[in-house]
């Protein structure tokens, strides 16, 4: 796909569009490249100097070697011109979301760092610059990052999905197991012949929220092999019932934030009887492992999420993932299907006209024939209803992390009346939204 030119870029001789110098300025010392598979000793030793004492260089070794589909040129890199030497880089992973079942290709920009004496260079600024332009050109509808508070805003991501929730569960809601009670459940770690298994529940979760993860049997595999051999690998355990058929699986991380047991995804299907088996299992684990509490990284409102609030644990108040949508008009359209369906459950089903879309920098209509939505384009000047959010706040409102209600407080140029509030409210609902990892 080629990009139309816009900030930042101007157009080369076979139409392709360049990074404009000016903009995004390279100091003569440096060069940038996208990666090649020659790359991997040389991407293992810069992000393990950037993060040491952590291993994160073996990390990002192992995805460059194994994670399927990924192609070296998905590394993005400065290098000094004399030496040839990696300063900075990061990876475009590619992921597959899915909003409500349509799927969404997302860009994630992860395994970021600079070396500490090349910081302060504009590297970042320039790599990203080419990450944007790569956006475009391969049709990307979304972008996102883990990243740290308040850096990445620069570069035009938002919080926009709830990402690093706590809900810490003390070890005393938890039940022992009463004398005369049998054991239900057996529990054993999962392995390639439970891939099967372990896509069916992925079908389950991504049913129960809006915006979610698909991982391909490829991507299990990965998980279940390679990412064990780093310090950031899972484990997945399997509960099985004795004398049944119910089948459950949990994920428990090696590395992540706070002192608690982590367990980072729990089968949305469990119950409440199974759920308290895992917990004890979890606790007992736990003990082993000097760890305080077991720590849930899931969603406050998913199904385990309730029964451990339930139980006695305290709700989280996550952090969130950071997105950039970097054409808004092809995010729309693409998901059309999604508003038809809203706009058909809503009091504005069958509507027909013009709603306006203004990000104030551009303007996209939706133009509706009862109830279907036959055309995304740039704005006119003329609409039947409009409203406007600055670009900045889009993926929020887009994405349902937020209402345009919400956002009003924060932001007085968020500027919603009339007609055009129901069909806001209708096409764009607040929806609970969780995005298990693929590394």
């Amino acid at each position: 796909m080629i990009a139309q030119s816009g900030p930042g870029t101007a157009p080369a001789s076979d139409g392709r569009p360049q990074i404009d110098q000016e903009t995004y300025p390279l100091p003569d010392r440096y060069l940038t490249r996208r990666g090649t598979a020659a790359d991997g000793d040389q991407l293992e030793q810069l992000f393990d100097t950037v993060f040491h004492p952590e291993k994160v260089g073996e990390f990002a070794r192992t995805v460059f070697d194994h994670f399927p589909g990924l192609d070296p040129e998905n590394w993005f890199f400065a290098e000094e011109r004399d030496t040839g030497k990696l300063v900075s880089g990061f990876l475009l992973n590619p992921w597959t979301l899915t909003l409500e079942g349509v799927p969404l290709k997302a860009a994630e920009m992860a395994i970021v760092g600079t070396l500490e004496e090349h910081r302060g260079q504009g590297l970042m600024r320039r790599l990203n610059a080419e990450f944007d332009q790569a956006l475009d050109e391969e049709g990307y509808h979304l972008a996102m990052i883990q990243g740290i508070p308040g850096f990445y805003q620069q570069f035009g991501y938002r919080y926009a999905l709830p990402l690093e929730n706590h809900v810490n569960v003390p070890f005393h809601v938890i039940a022992d197991r009463k004398e005369d009670e049998a054991e239900a459940y057996t529990i054993r770690l999962a392995g390639l012949d439970d891939i099967p298994l372990l896509l069916e529940h992925d079908e389950t979760y991504r049913a129960s929220f809006s915006v979610a993860v698909r991982r391909d049997e490829e991507v299990w595999r990965y998980l279940l092999t390679h990412s064990r051999e780093t310090e950031y690998g899972s484990e997945f355990w399997l509960m099985e019932q004795i004398g049944g058929d119910e089948r459950f699986y949990f994920r428990v991380p090696g590395q992540g934030f706070g002192k608690g047991l982590i367990v980072s995804e729990v089968s949305e299907a469990i119950h409440m009887k199974a759920m308290v088996e895992l917990l004890r299992f979890c606790r007992d684990r736990a003990l082993e492992r000097d760890k305080p509490y077991v720590r849930l990284n899931v969603h406050n409102d998913s199904a385990p999420g309730r029964m451990a609030i339930h139980l006695g644990a305290e709700a989280g108040q996550p952090y969130a993932w950071q997105i950039k949508i970097p054409d808004a008009a092809r995010l729309l359209r693409h998901i059309g299907p999604v508003l038809e369906a809203r706009l058909q459950a809503s009091p504005c089903a069958g509507y027909s006209g013009v709603l306006q879309v203004n990000l104030y920098r551009r303007k996209v209509d939706l133009v509706w024939n009862e109830g279907s939505l036959v055309e995304v384009r740039p704005g006119g000047d003329e609409c039947d209803a409009g409203f406007a959010v600055p670009d900045d706040l889009f993926p929020p409102l887009c994405l349902g992390h937020r209402t345009w209600r919400e956002l009003r407080h924060q932001r007085p140029d968020v500027m919603v009346g009339g007609e055009a509030a129901l069909l806001v409210e209708a096409l764009f609902p607040p929806r609970v939204s969780w995005i298990h990892e693929q590394y």
